[in-house]
């Protein structure tokens, strides 16, 4: 068979690492080739369609996606709204094809990164190139680590693929990593690590830091690592208790107190107020669980407290100003719950196992609010997002005295603080966003090993956390 020959390639000169262009100029350079006067005309709807992408891309980088409007992003891209209309459905339609086309240029560099590679070599170079790919390009990392979080439905189950894809490509190399040793950690938790930790810094737009969070990061993963070849204890049904098992069941955090009496009643304007705009808080949580925070409309919330929409004015400004109360509402209340139960154990581990044990029991007897405070915050608008992270490290605090009470002090990066909060509320946060409040408190020892063994070691952590569950299945079994 005669076969065709190639045209000889010519010797172009190859730039230094330094000189490379990051994927971001990338993009601006075939964007402004796309623009140019002799661009064909077979490329012409394919072209617009990649603008409309990319103006998406770089427009909710500076503002957030949901104060983006199509006349924005028409402009941004430089076509008419029937283009736009031509090329997508909706706003959420062109947000999908932005994620995706994130997810790709960002997770293509960490596959790229560690194609034809030594398994032992995987966690540091795949880690090392996604740290990197959001630092050259933090407008798509912003997408796919923020602005996803925000999204419809579409938005969340292309999120929910993209990140399967990821989870079960990171599940490989915790099996056999350096050292020949196995990394004892939920796949999922190192996800929730990664985006916490990630996210902080786009937050604060110190994405450039991030390469240098290499070592640190790489230390928190390690701190799981057990005997070669032993099966994952965190990813197996010991990790978690038997079906069926409960957590104390708490108190209400937003309990919606009965209608007050008509008429005269002679209770103090205090009593008064402080009865209506518990029940609006209370209503806001239930309406928006049931309907999300985008489709919930200021009448459903009063005619579900059963109040007027002046009385509804009177405490709020406007919807969102209702939710972020709502949000920051229980607050001091879990807080003191937790501190409760830290303190009423005599060691350490013990304490954690209380604590995480009482902020489940708050989290599954209150789904409402829950489900305002772990999911719908991040369609409520960047404050709420950005509230929401802050919440989550305040429960930092109750890992300090692990520094102090394991082995390895100075050892563990203080990175690690943030990698163990981001990881446990991953789990939590998948879980109530599936409304599956019954599964939740069997993660208690999954949630306290990942805590735990950082600082203890993961043969010490599972030693104990096995021990302190056969005790407390007498009380917390159903």
């Amino acid at each position: 068979m005669k076969t065709e020959e190639k045209p000889a390639k010519r010797d172009l000169p190859v730039a230094a690492p330094s000189e490379r262009p990051s994927a971001k100029d990338a993009r601006r350079r075939v964007r402004r080739a796309e623009l140019a006067p002799g661009a064909r005309r077979a490329t012409s709807r394919l072209s617009q369609r990649r603008r409309l992408i990319q103006a998406m891309i770089e427009l909710s980088a500076r503002s957030g996606h949901q104060d983006v409007s199509i006349a924005q992003l028409c402009a941004g891209a430089g076509v008419s709204q029937q283009t736009f209309y031509e090329q997508f459905a909706d706003k959420e339609d062109v947000l999908v094809e932005a994620y995706r086309a994130s997810a790709e240029g960002i997770f293509g560099q960490m596959r790229s990164a560690v194609a034809d590679r030594e398994i032992s070599e995987v966690p540091r170079l795949a880690l090392g190139a996604l740290l990197g790919a959001v630092a050259s390009d933090p407008d798509a990392a912003r997408m796919l680590f923020i602005e996803a979080m925000c999204g419809g439905q579409r938005m969340r189950e292309q999120r929910g693929r993209a990140f399967g894809r990821l989870e079960r490509r990171a599940d490989e190399f915790l099996v056999t990593p350096q050292d020949s040793r196995t990394l004892d950690v939920p796949v999922i938790a190192v996800v929730g690590a990664l985006r916490h930790i990630v996210s902080r810094h786009l937050r604060n737009y110190a994405e450039d830091e991030l390469p240098l969070r290499l070592e640190d990061g790489l230390a928190w993963l390690h701190s799981y690592a057990r005997a070669p070849g032993v099966h994952r204890w965190s990813a197996s049904e010991r990790s978690l208790l038997p079906r069926g098992s409960v957590v104390p069941t708490a108190q209400p955090v937003t309990g919606r107190p009965e209608r007050l009496p008509p008429g005269r009643h002679g209770l103090p304007a205090a009593v008064i107020a402080r009865h209506q705009r518990t029940r609006l808080i209370a209503a806001m949580a239930e309406v928006t669980m049931e309907k999300g925070y985008a489709n919930t409309k200021v009448a459903d919330i009063v005619t579900r407290a059963r109040v007027t929409k002046p009385v509804f004015y009177r405490y709020f400004s406007d919807k969102q100003h209702a939710f972020l109360e709502a949000q920051q509402y229980p607050t001091q209340f879990i807080l003191d719950r937790c501190a409760q139960a830290y303190y009423s154990a005599p060691e350490w581990p013990e304490r954690l196992w209380r604590t995480l044990g009482v902020l489940i029991g708050l989290i599954v007897s209150n789904p409402p609010v829950s489900h305002l405070r772990l999911v719908e915050c991040y369609s409520a608008g960047p404050l709420a997002s950005r509230r929401a992270e802050e919440i989550t490290r305040a429960f930092t605090i109750f890992l300090e005295e692990g520094y102090y009470y394991g082995a390895k002090i100075g050892e563990l990066p203080r990175l690690s603080l943030q990698a163990i909060t981001g990881a446990i509320f991953e789990i939590v946060q998948r879980h109530v966003a599936q409304r599956e409040w019954d599964q939740l408190p069997r993660h208690l020892p999954q949630l306290a090993y990942i805590a735990l063994a950082p600082f203890i070691g993961a043969e010490h952590a599972i030693g104990r956390i096995e021990q302190l569950a056969s005790e407390r299945l007498v009380t917390m079994g159903s």
